[in-house]
């Protein structure tokens, strides 16, 4: 939002980006950007080790059956 392109993008790059913002501001949005991912991954960490048996059951129902359906995989989880 606070970057405005000011030419097309060159082999899918965009150097031409007009920063209407200090470096201040810049650092403040990449910290608050960096807590999101932190605190995301950190909640995913939790939900996987949580699920740890049914991901394993999961995966091991794949190796046999090679797919599984909705219902099959909610099934894990009841």
């Amino acid at each position: 939002q606070f970057e405005h392109q000011s030419s097309s993008v060159f082999l899918g790059r965009d150097y031409n980006k007009q920063q209407n913002f200090s470096l201040k501001v810049a650092d403040e949005i990449d910290a608050e950007v960096r807590k999101i991912v932190d605190t995301q991954y950190k909640e995913a960490q939790k939900i996987l080790k949580h699920h740890m048996d049914e991901l394993h059951a999961i995966a091991q129902t794949l190796i046999e059956k090679e797919k599984i359906n909705e219902e099959e995989f909610n099934s894990f989880f009841e």
